[in-house]
């Protein structure tokens, strides 16, 4: 009797393991805050794509789950309280991963992402005492004020999320009035992005995250704090001062003000109670909730490394921020013709005191082509140790959106993705290139619709000091797979097949002197003149121009600044006399950009005293071109 039961226990056992190791599939068909979302083929591959991105690492996907489990049971709470869909709580993690003092590039707060004048205009309540945006319960409260203001005119939760983004006018230019109280939607690729990234949110989270389920060492809990100071409450609570202050960083002095409800947030270690309080308010912001026990739930646990790793076939990789490059082969012969590919393109690293003359003698490619498939103009030049494509860049790419991280240009955006430049533009209804805002989405496989308007996403700005949430993790049960000081911005690393090797690259500041062959040179900013442009024209990278010249790329350029440059030096030529004639509709500016030449020295050589032009007037442009 007993080798039959083993049997089926084993089979049993053996169906579980292959279940769980069974990687996500992206449903046909979701529900979402109670409409029913249907996915075709081409949504589905776009939340595959990010929900790759958000599993990839096990070490960033376990430390954001258990980061979310600290704070769920408040938000849960807020959501149920309000008459929210428990759906939202998921937007919660995708907007500010439930980071108190999350900072994006377009300077918004907190828990929920909220800019100062939001905020304030949904009840919360910030100035130099108190900022609410960082505080759990008041910022889920300001965010469901917004959502059912937002549901009273769309009858549609899902529409309300878009608008948490896109505004409420914004959402209404773009989506039809047919939507308006629909219980169902069909979710294409045209639809919304950041509808498509919640999907992928809920899909990757909803499984170890919320309802319950909490880390078996550490909780947090809330305390009325109301017109008592800080280091007073962390003495009931038995808990460090600075401990708590670290958890509390919604309030910018020592003394709660006491005008309404401030719970005080702090950590319970190895099985603590929180502490009773009688009489707490319950007004505002005030709640009488405490960490969940979950006695009552079905799935309390919470799931290892080994489990999250099991369920997506997750391979953690060191440093990871992205799948674009992908960089394929065998990349300890990338300077050699043949030995890689980018984006699966033919492509090569150029080598030290490379020169687009010597690849092309290396490559068996010419140097016309090799500009054309990097989209280098007729002054630019390779630079060593980067990567350039031996054919054509696509016309599209691969994934649907980007959004632009600090130091990044279009370029650069273009090379990463294998997508022609000019290609790029037009697909984002840009005339030329142009200097780029952090946080842009940038469409990469089909033209922006006119109805569309440029949009942005919150970038939250990377810092060094870990997280007061991530660090008590740490002290509890420290991560096994943790990796050392990452800067994301300074790295770029890609996924390999198991044959394949992983390489990352980082960022070297260049000094302002110049190598054997190299020169410096002064340039002179003109009208309209760009650090893209400008970086173009000499073959230099716009980090080297910021860094040689201690400037900022969001402080853009003044006219008649001048900028200190390395570039190859260049053959002495005789300037050739060009008598050119002037057209219809021509300007001075777009003379010296044909030419190569300043608008101040047009004028000298011309005698002219100043831009006007006549039609049919000949001018001297003295060239080596």
């Amino acid at each position: 009797m007993r080798k039959p039961l083993l049997t089926i226990i084993f089979v049993l056992f053996t169906c579980l393991q292959l279940t769980a190791q069974a990687p996500m599939i992206v449903p046909d068909q979701i529900e979402v805050a109670g409409v029913k979302l249907k996915l075709n083929n081409e949504a589905k591959k776009e939340v595959e794509e990010t929900l790759d991105l958000l599993t990839r690492s096990q070490y960033h996907f376990q430390l954001k789950a258990d980061r979310s489990n600290l704070y769920m049971h408040f938000v849960e709470e807020v959501l149920r309280r309000e008459g929210i869909p428990d759906d939202f709580k998921y937007l919660a993690i995708q907007e500010g991963e439930f980071i108190a003092d999350a900072v994006s590039t377009s300077n918004a707060v907190g828990f929920w992402q909220f800019k100062k004048a939001s905020a304030q205009e949904l009840g919360l309540r910030v100035d130099n005492l108190v900022d609410e945006r960082k505080h759990i319960i008041a910022s889920t409260v300001g965010a469901t004020k917004y959502l059912k203001r937002s549901n009273f005119v769309f009858d549609n939760w899902v529409l309300s999320m878009q608008s948490y983004l896109q505004g409420l006018t914004g959402t209404q230019r773009s989506v039809s009035d047919k939507l308006y109280g629909a219980k169902s939607m069909n979710i294409t690729g045209k639809s919304h992005w950041y509808i498509k990234k919640f999907i992928a949110h809920k899909l990757a989270f909803q499984d170890f995250v919320g309802d319950g389920r909490k880390h078996p060492e550490v909780a947090l809990a809330s305390y009325e704090g109301q017109g008592q100071t800080l280091r007073s409450v962390s003495q009931k609570v038995g808990v460090d001062y600075e401990e708590v202050k670290r958890f509390n960083k919604w309030l910018n002095q020592s003394r709660i003000p006491d005008d309404k409800s401030y719970p005080v947030i702090y950590p319970l270690k190895s099985g603590q109670k929180p502490v009773a309080q009688n009489n707490r308010p319950t007004n505002n912001t005030g709640t009488g909730s405490q960490p969940t026990t979950g006695k009552d739930k079905k799935n309390t646990s919470r799931p290892s490394s080994s489990s999250v790793r099991d369920r997506y076939g997750i391979k953690p990789v060191t440093g990871n921020t992205g799948v674009y490059p992908e960089i394929k082969g065998n990349l300890r012969n990338a300077y050699q013709p043949g030995a890689i590919k980018v984006n699966g393109i033919k492509a090569i690293k150029a080598g030290p005191n490379e020169t687009l003359q010597t690849l092309s003698a290396r490559t068996g490619v010419k140097v016309r082509r090799l500009r054309k498939f990097n989209d280098i103009g007729e002054r630019g030049n390779v630079r060593p140790e980067k990567y350039y494509y031996l054919k054509n860049k696509r016309g599209k790419g691969k994934v649907h959106y980007h959004v632009v991280q600090p130091g990044e240009t279009l370029w650069g955006i273009s090379q990463d993705y294998g997508i022609k430049l000019k290609k790029l533009l037009r697909k984002n209804r840009m005339r030329e290139v142009e200097q780029l805002k952090v946080g842009r989405v940038l469409w990469l496989r089909f033209i922006r619709p006119a109805h569309v308007p440029i949009e942005y996403s919150n970038v939250i700005v990377e810092t060094k000091k870990p997280a007061a949430e991530d660090r008590l993790l740490n002290e509890v049960e420290p991560a096994k797979e943790k990796q050392p000081d990452i800067e994301r911005p300074a790295t770029k690393t890609v996924e390999l097949s198991i044959e394949d090797e992983v390489y990352i690259e980082p960022r070297k500041k260049k000094e302002l002197k110049p190598e054997e062959g190299e020169e410096i040179i002064t340039h002179t900013v003109q009208p309209k003149e760009t650090f893209f442009g400008i970086a173009k024209r000499y073959g230099v990278e716009i980090d080297d121009i910021l860094d040689w010249n201690d400037l900022n790329v969001m402080e853009g350029l003044q006219i008649g600044q001048e900028l200190k440059l390395v570039v190859p030096k260049k053959p002495v030529e005789e300037p050739a006399l060009v008598m050119h004639t002037v057209q219809a509709g021509e300007t001075l500016w777009a003379i010296s950009r044909k030419y190569g030449v300043s608008v101040d020295q047009i004028l000298e050589w011309n005698d002219k005293k100043d831009a006007n032009l006549a039609l049919g007037e000949k001018l001297k442009i003295y060239t080596t071109k």
